[in-house]
């Protein structure tokens, strides 16, 4: 009788010292799965949790994270559930694979197109006012047909947290035998640079966070043209471009 005691005081000693263990490592809380205890967790900085688990480091995104048990700061919420899943199904269309890659998507039907990819030719041409940087695009109309109204943009971007419109730009071709967008132009007399085109040349759009990576970027087209997007960086100077294009026609099509 007195060792089965001493048995029973033993294993509970053992599932004491085990619990004790355990709780005083880190836990990770992923949506809709049960959760897993870590060595350690060496980051909550940015869209990832660092974290080391039987000598091995990973991550894991927070967008897929409910809660953290750290050892030290306590829990710390990540993501609520019932957001998440509200969100997940708000997402109609994919986000695009690459940066700058663009959906044009008709949010009546829920079905979406892929822009033209298109990598131009940068040249400086000599105007009367001083050198002007243009974007040459070929061919001179892009296969990507839709109608002219409101269009819907879905754009993968480097940063969602900048400023779209300090980076991002819709723009009008002017079409002779290629398609032509200007970059810059500079002023001899003063100095001046002007990065961006014409008035007339660039598109006003509100825009709207989606998904991860991207924005959902809303404009009023009421010219049939040449169009495209892009993502600029002024103190870049490339002679290449790469930018997303679309065409804008009178009829109604919505076609690729």
């Amino acid at each position: 009788m007195k060792n089965l005691r001493i048995r029973i005081l033993l294993v509970a000693l053992l599932a004491s010292m085990s619990l004790n263990a355990q709780s005083s490592k880190n836990f990770i809380k992923p949506l809709a799965k049960d959760g897993f205890y870590v060595d350690s967790i060496l980051s909550l900085k940015g869209n990832t949790i660092i974290y080391m688990r039987a000598g091995t480091e990973f991550d894991i995104e927070k967008a897929r994270v409910a809660y953290v048990e750290h050892s030290i700061l306590g829990r710390i919420d990540i993501t609520d559930e019932k957001t998440a899943n509200q969100n997940s199904t708000s997402l109609i269309f994919p986000e695009p694979e690459f940066n700058g890659d663009a959906f044009i998507c008709n949010l009546e039907d829920k079905t979406y197109i892929k822009m033209e990819r298109a990598i131009g030719q940068v040249k400086v041409k000599d105007q009367l006012w001083g050198p002007e940087t243009k974007l040459y695009v070929k061919p001179e109309a892009s296969p990507v047909r839709i109608p002219k109204g409101k269009v819907v943009i879905l754009i993968r971007v480097p940063d969602v947290n900048e400023d779209p419109k300090s980076f991002i730009k819709v723009s009008q071709f002017s079409v002779s035998k290629t398609r032509k967008l200007s970059l810059a132009r500079q002023n001899e007399l003063t100095g001046k640079i002007t990065y961006g085109g014409y008035n007339r040349q660039e598109k006003d759009f509100t825009y709207k966070r989606y998904g991860n990576s991207s924005l959902l970027l809303t404009v009023d087209i009421d010219d049939a043209g040449e169009y495209c997007v892009s993502i600029s960086n002024p103190n870049r100077v490339d002679s290449k471009l790469s930018v997303s294009c679309f065409g804008v026609d009178e009829i109604n099509k919505f076609v690729e």
